[in-house]
């Protein structure tokens, strides 16, 4: 079980050498972050962009860009069609955002005919180490599904469960959050959404995981406030993986560990063909770097 960043980088390292494809690669955080994963042995890349910009971010942090293959394309929208071509040519593992913006980037990735598409919905996965909490922690959905409905997040927790499942986590934990652990159904619908999965997930109709909720973050995070409070729960305290139940609270968790709790972390589009490198403009390298390694180990 992958139970840290660094464990999951020295996993990365030792298997077959990835290649990840970047869309509008003329971003200077990322190529940052590309050049750490290529001396790192975690991946290659192929960026596509408009050249002369790419050329002018590198310098701008001192990368050479000679290792990396350059595919020229000005235009935003089809550098980033290009860039899922090679995706679909086999030419690469993991599709990256560079300097476009989420929503182009989601149209093509979207389009049924040449797009990346798979089978079931997509969701935006965090992930984060943190030195107050005893593992890592994922958390769905804070970039992608505005206010999904309780099928869709029976997805966006099913495909949670399946990046904690490839990471060697064989039960996680998921805790399906709202503002109070107690049903509240006219004034919370969210308590109701959880409560309904919870119970599903009792009865066996979503494999893979032990679920709960509705659990506050505390409960979720803190067998001390289960105490407290008299909850029972498997998760409570423990969980491996937090659903939130629309993406205002999914963005604020997000920004909130990253920013103010100084949380390492990883960011990524799950449920298509391949996963996809999606963190904010504002992001470090670092954070684009820890989301290359975790969709190369997942990819």
């Amino acid at each position: 079980m992958v139970k840290s960043f660094s464990q999951l980088v020295d996993e990365v390292k030792s298997s077959k050498n990835r290649r990840i494809s970047v869309a509008v690669a003329q971003d200077s955080d990322v190529l940052e972050a590309l050049e750490k994963a290529r001396k790192s042995g975690l991946a290659d890349a192929i960026l596509v962009g408009k050249q002369t910009l790419i050329e002018k971010a590198a310098r701008d942090v001192g990368v050479k860009l000679s290792p990396f293959e350059i595919l020229n394309i000005p235009d935003e929208y089809n550098a980033v069609g290009s860039a899922i071509q090679l995706i679909r040519d086999g030419k690469a593992d993991v599709l990256m955002k560079g300097l476009c913006s989420t929503a182009t980037l989601m149209k093509v990735v979207l389009d049924k005919e040449w797009g990346l598409r798979d089978k079931g919905l997509l969701s935006h996965l965090a992930i984060f180490e943190i030195s107050s909490y005893h593992k890592l922690i994922f958390m769905s959905d804070a970039a992608l599904n505005i206010a999904p409905s309780m099928d869709e997040k029976i997805r966006i927790a099913e495909n949670a469960i399946s990046v904690a499942h490839r990471l060697g986590l064989q039960l996680p934990k998921v805790a399906m959050i709202a503002a109070v652990e107690k049903i509240n159904p006219e004034k919370m619908p969210a308590t109701v959404d959880a409560a309904l999965i919870a119970k599903m997930s009792e009865r066996g109709q979503i494999e893979g995981a032990i679920i709960d909720g509705p659990l506050a973050l505390d409960n979720a995070f803190s067998k001390k406030s289960c105490e407290i409070k008299g909850i029972v729960s498997e998760v409570g305290g423990d969980a491996d993986i937090a659903i939130a139940p629309e993406i205002e609270t999914g963005n604020v968790f997000y920004k909130l560990m990253s920013y103010l709790a100084g949380a390492k972390t990883a960011g990524l589009i799950i449920g298509a063909k391949v996963p996809i490198v999606l963190t904010s403009r504002a992001d470090s390298d670092e954070v684009k770097f820890l989301s290359i390694a975790t969709a190369a180990r997942i990819s």
